[in-house]
Parts: structure tokens; C-alpha cells; sequence
């Protein structure tokens, strides 16, 4: 298993990119702003992308593990990579999500604790309703780990 930084032709991943943020618009946002690392074994397996939100606060963006691949620790291994690699930089790691019963259970797994929202969020943000286990996203839930 290898991680490594990706600084070149970040949108040969947008495909594992729109499964954790499914309009692209909104990946373009933080994408080029954002520093992007891909798990690899064999092949990838999942990517993420995190972005300097100032005050000491590093931002995970965008998260995602190939479907097939999921619930086998690789998500859990790049987060635990990023906080190892930022710690002396950052205190908090964050994330912010819809309030899904898919995604909130893996980041407290991870060990990060419910900070704030934003209410409306995808609502505001999206040109079309997301849902996420049968649920439609509304707000957006920023979850922390201290670093």
C-alpha cells in the first residue's frame, strides 16, 4: 500500500472524485486550491483532497474509496495518514458532510466529533437534490479530529 501526492492532472480522478461530491462544479471549487493524495494498492483505491481553511484547521474536501473497495480500511488508512502528516502543522482535521447514516458513522469511527453546520447547505449549493442512503442531504455536518 503506497500514498502518494498527486500535483498533475488532478481530474483523471473525477470519477472517484463525483462519488463523494457529485456535481462537478462544486469539485472545481476546492480541486486545484486543494493538496490531493491517492491510496494505491495495486491500483488506487481511493483519493482525497484537503485544503488550508486557516486557524490551524486542515480541511478534508472530497473522500472517496472505489465501491468495490470499500469497508476494507482504506479510508480509514489515508485519513490516519493525514493526520500523521499535518500534525505538526494543524490541530484539527475536518470534514464536512451531508448528515448521512453512510458517512457519519465512518468519520466518528475515524475519530472526529460533531463541531457545527451550515444549515441548507446541498439545498443552496446543488442544482438537483442528493440523496445518500435514502436520505436526502439538506445541511452540511462539519465533524473534527484534534491533531
Amino acid at each position: 500500500m503506497k500514498i502518494r501526492e498527486v500535483n498533475e492532472n488532478k481530474k483523471q480522478f473525477i470519477a472517484l472524485l463525483l462519488l463523494a461530491d457529485e456535481q462537478e462544479s462544486m469539485v472545481d471549487r476546492y480541486l486545484e486550491k486543494g493538496t490531493m493524495y491517492v491510496l494505491e494498492d495495486d491500483d488506487v483505491k481511493t483519493e482525497c483532497v484537503v485544503t488550508d481553511e486557516s486557524n490551524e484547521i486542515l480541511e478534508i474536501k472530497n473522500i472517496a474509496v472505489n465501491p468495490e473497495n470499500q469497508g476494507k480500511g482504506y479510508g480509514k488508512a489515508l485519513i490516519d495518514f493525514l493526520a500523521n502528516k499535518y500534525a505538526d502543522e494543524y490541530s484539527v482535521l475536518q470534514v464536512g458532510t451531508g448528515d448521512s447514516p453512510l458517512t457519519i458513522p465512518f468519520y466518528e469511527k475515524c475519530g472526529f466529533v460533531r463541531s457545527h453546520k451550515i444549515p441548507n447547505f446541498f439545498t443552496d449549493n446543488y442544482d438537483h437534490p442528493i440523496y445518500e442512503g435514502g436520505v436526502q442531504l439538506i445541511d452540511m455536518v462539519y465533524l473534527q479530529r484534534c491533531l
